[in-house]
């Protein structure tokens, strides 16, 4: 878990950072890998199947558009 822990801090700090922006393949790159942690949680923790399997669909489903325009505002 500390390997996801450092990952998805890594990639708060850089997500919400306003002088980084992320190319789309790192911040892709991130999301996949984030998701696929979701996946160990779920083989790791079978009770937490439904939890891990949405946290998955979060993930995948992260916009680097979305991303695009959130830096936007906060440059505002």
């Amino acid at each position: 878990m500390k390997d996801f822990e450092k990952l998805f801090f890594e990639f708060s700090e850089k997500k919400f950072d306003p002088n980084v922006l992320l190319t789309k393949e790192e911040f892709y790159s991130y999301t996949v890998k984030i998701a696929i942690f979701s996946d160990r949680l779920a083989a790791l923790y079978p009770k937490e199947k439904e939890v891990a399997e949405a946290s998955k669909k979060k993930w995948l489903s992260e916009s680097y558009e979305d991303y695009l325009l959130s830096k936007q505002t906060q440059k505002k």
